[in-house]
């Protein structure tokens, strides 16, 4: 039995939320208010602030996270994730039950955390004239394990806190979060061990693709990654390289991206000869962006 997973948002850590909030709404998208996080250190301990805030770029289908470290006195899992690198760390998977998928990973003998509660207030309303706390409950699979990303399995509790209709609609045109791609020097290895976390790969074009209840996740090595993604970074391994997101028109986003003066470059997608187009890393973006026609 494997683990019902979605693909459901990608976290990017980054030094200043500021600036590359700012960016991310030169590229087109519509955030969310600065919400600041609150959590449990602990299973079952009680839910305490962090020093670390996110903005949200809200999709029909998942988000993207831009998190940054807001106060820090505080506790966060940013810190560890800046330490590291500053980019793309979180790949959060949903579950309709996370308290089920904890006890079938723990048969199964997978390392991860038991159940943790986490919240944070948000703007609530077409005017931001209520806030409303979002809840979630996380499980995290070990980071030594699976050392590739931020893996978090979530289990949303208010959902309509988050997808509030106001918030989906991007000048880019963004409809969804529909790959992750993560590089590795031993993606054999790795997708290995993410099988047990995922379910079965399948081998394509020199990568491994797990195909998810809604997105997909690759595994690629620096040969895949540099034929996909033209501004890779072929040393950097062992992370999340790029996420991928649906729009609505290519030619639509060209057109965008060429009346704000951002340069982007054209490849085919990985698996498929369908165009798409590659934005970033840009100052304040950090990370690789590739959008693809929905």
């Amino acid at each position: 039995m494997t683990v019902d997973l979605g693909l459901d948002h990608v976290g990017l850590a980054v030094r200043n939320l500021g600036d590359s909030s700012v960016a991310y709404l030169r590229l087109g998208f519509q955030l969310t208010a600065k919400s600041m996080h609150a959590g449990s250190l602990e299973p079952g301990g009680p839910v305490v602030p962090w020093g670390s805030g996110n903005q949200c770029a809200m999709f029909q289908r998942g988000y993207f996270e831009i998190l940054g470290l807001v106060d820090p006195s505080l506790p966060s899992n940013v810190k560890a994730m800046l330490a590291k690198y500053e980019g793309l760390h979180i790949v959060a998977l949903d579950t309709a039950d996370v308290n089920e998928a904890y006890r079938e990973y723990v048969k199964r003998g997978v390392h991860v955390s038991a159940p943790i509660r986490l919240e944070r207030d948000a703007a609530f309303g077409a005017q931001g004239e209520h806030v409303r706390c979002a809840r979630f409950a996380n499980v995290y699979p070990d980071i030594h394990a699976f050392p590739d990303a931020r893996f978090i399995v979530i289990e949303h509790k208010t959902r309509d806190v988050l997808w509030q209709p106001h918030y989906l609609s991007h000048p880019n045109g963004a409809l969804g979060l529909s790959r992750v791609y993560l590089v590795s020097d031993r993606p054999d290895e790795r997708s290995n061990q993410l099988a047990t976390l995922l379910g079965p790969a399948q081998s394509c074009c020199g990568a491994f693709r797990f195909a998810l209840r809604s997105g997909e996740l690759w595994v690629c090595g620096s040969q895949a990654m540099r034929s996909m993604v033209p501004r890779a970074c072929a040393d950097a391994f062992e992370r999340v390289g790029a996420a991928c997101i649906d729009v609505d028109s290519l030619e639509r986003l060209e057109a965008y991206l060429g009346d704000v003066g951002i340069t982007y470059e054209l490849a085919s997608q990985i698996g498929t000869e369908k165009r798409s187009v590659w934005v970033g890393p840009l100052e304040g973006t950090v990370s690789p962006i590739q959008f693809v026609q929905a």
